[in-house]
């Protein structure tokens, strides 16, 4: 595996430390928020006013509003009751896992809580009774709504999932959880670490299409420092969660994301920023696929910015063309290296026709 150093932050364009320059279509920045000027004047409103860092526990004596109002705010973007600001997307899905027997159990029918996990689901979702499924997404998810339905009903089910698959980009189909049965105690816990801001509902989160099909109680977590570009992460859920996780000591103890990015966060939704750089994207995701021709070389979902091939040459090909991709093995160094190219909302058309002539002239 071939690694790079560069002491500049990558946007269209990449430059090494070996000063060699190149197109750059990797990372997770899909709406391009590390050059986004609008972004960084509100960011910059936000460290005058907020400083630096806030030093001290959010269920201190004296609290900061900010958090509160990005919080009304990005709940009202995703379509959920409430949502909670925490310092990580990792850390939103383990306080969740944390505490998810403590939210189930404040059923008093409930007895016993069944975990679900879906194939590749990641740390971030990963709890109690860990067994991660190995089958294909739909068929876990037939055979996880047919294992509810045999059960009895004190006993409370948790299913955990990512919004899309990783590293190979895989759609799921979540209408398939309207099979679930009606009077079940059911949640469902969706890391949309790599969704948010990007897929569905025009960016916004596929947290409504899920809670609508009314099966079960629905709980996002994700973080918010990939497409959205603020280093922190987001719980979204009922009210009554909210308040038994902000309440909790594990919250409590947890030092928050710095005040200045939530402050730009809650101007950019409250500018609709967010949705207006998502349009972009999908404009540069629907050029692209117009300019390739050899689809069957990856693997992508209609409307996401990523694509995959498990043919590690093809890494080789774009870097000797200046096309700098990634190419890596994950989640664990044993895993088969996957190159993955991903398209944001900075690129250009020229970018765009670059790297599909690119992809084009690739003999797979």
């Amino acid at each position: 595996m071939k690694t790079f150093q560069t002491n500049h932050l990558p946007g269209r364009t990449v430059r090494t430390s070996e000063g060699k320059e190149y197109l750059w279509f990797s990372g997770t920045d899909y709406l391009g928020m590390g050059h986004d000027e609008i972004f960084r004047r509100f960011l910059n409103e936000g460290l005058d006013r907020y400083g630096l860092h806030f030093g001290a526990s959010r269920n201190n004596s004296l609290r900061l509003d900010v958090y509160e109002e990005a919080e009304s705010r990005l709940a009202d973007w995703i379509g959920s009751p409430a949502s909670l600001l925490v310092s990580s997307g990792m850390w939103a899905g383990q306080l969740v896992m944390k505490r998810i027997e403590e939210i189930v159990h404040a059923d008093p029918l409930v007895s016993t809580i069944c975990y679900h996990y879906a194939p590749k689901a990641h740390p971030a979702v990963w709890g109690k009774d860990l067994n991660i499924s190995t089958n294909p997404w739909i068929d876990w998810a037939k055979q996880t709504i047919d294992s509810i339905s045999r059960c009895h009903q004190n006993m409370a089910h948790v299913i955990c999932t990512d919004g899309i698959g990783s590293p190979m980009v895989e759609a799921f189909d979540f209408s398939i959880f309207a099979n679930l049965p009606a009077a079940g105690n059911i949640w469902i816990v969706v890391d949309e670490s790599h969704t948010l801001g990007v897929y569905k509902n025009a960016g916004k989160s596929i947290y409504r299409s899920i809670n609508e099909l009314g099966k079960a109680h629905v709980i996002l977590v994700s973080s918010l420092n990939k497409a959205l570009g603020i280093p922190a992460g987001v719980i979204a859920c009922e009210k009554a969660t909210y308040d038994l996780l902000r309440y909790n000591p594990w919250f409590a103890g947890a030092s928050p994301p710095s005040p200045g990015y939530i402050f730009a966060l809650s101007k950019l939704l409250e500018t609709d920023h967010y949705t207006k750089v998502q349009k972009m994207l999908a404009a540069n995701i629907d050029y692209f696929n117009q300019e390739l021709k050899v689809h069957d070389m990856f693997g992508n979902v209609s409307g996401y910015p990523v694509f995959c091939s498990q043919n590690a040459l093809l890494f080789d090909h774009l870097l000797s063309r200046q096309i700098m991709a990634s190419c890596f093995s994950y989640p664990s160094p044993d895993d088969s290296a996957i190159t993955r190219l991903a398209i944001s909302a900075l690129h250009q058309k020229e970018d765009l026709n670059r790297l599909a002539e690119v992809c084009n002239g690739f003999i797979f």
